[in-house]
């Protein structure tokens, strides 16, 4: 039996600042942690049931009361790969650049479709050896 848990950091750099996605593949199952600029943190989480299609966001509330608005990032990596991961997708974003320009607000959304091409791709690679989990009747 092959090694069915895969590691991996994408890194983009864009207008001052890096944006990474640091993923884990176990079997057919991604989990991403979308992170960067000048604080990393946990701002959201949007899940993707390959199943039934189903899509759900989870906001943390930022230090001000305000929802962390880096989900919008989250939520476009799993748009932009949903249909095209084996598994089950979970992708967490926590991105936070102290004065952000409106130039790298934009910016971060090639970067995250930049990043999610790459991890589509990189999956590819391992199509050969994900195995079908095996149920016993009890």
């Amino acid at each position: 039996m092959s090694n069915l848990i895969h590691k991996k950091l994408f890194t983009v750099k864009s207008a001052g600042y890096s944006l990474s996605a640091d993923v884990t593949l176990m079997n057919r199952d991604l989990i991403v942690n979308l992170n960067g600029g000048d604080l990393p943190h946990l701002g959201g989480i949007v899940s993707f049931d390959q199943q039934t299609g189903k899509i759900e966001q989870v906001y943390f509330a930022s230090h001000d009361g305000r929802k962390h608005k880096d989900i919008l990032l989250a939520k476009l990596f799993v748009d932009q790969i949903a249909d095209q991961v084996p598994g089950n997708l979970c992708v967490t974003a926590g991105i936070h650049i102290d004065g952000i320009t409106g130039a790298q607000i934009n910016a971060s959304y090639p970067m995250t479709s930049e990043l999610a091409m790459g991890v589509v791709e990189w999956v590819k690679n391992f199509e050969l050896d994900f195995i079908d989990p095996q149920y016993t009747t009890h």
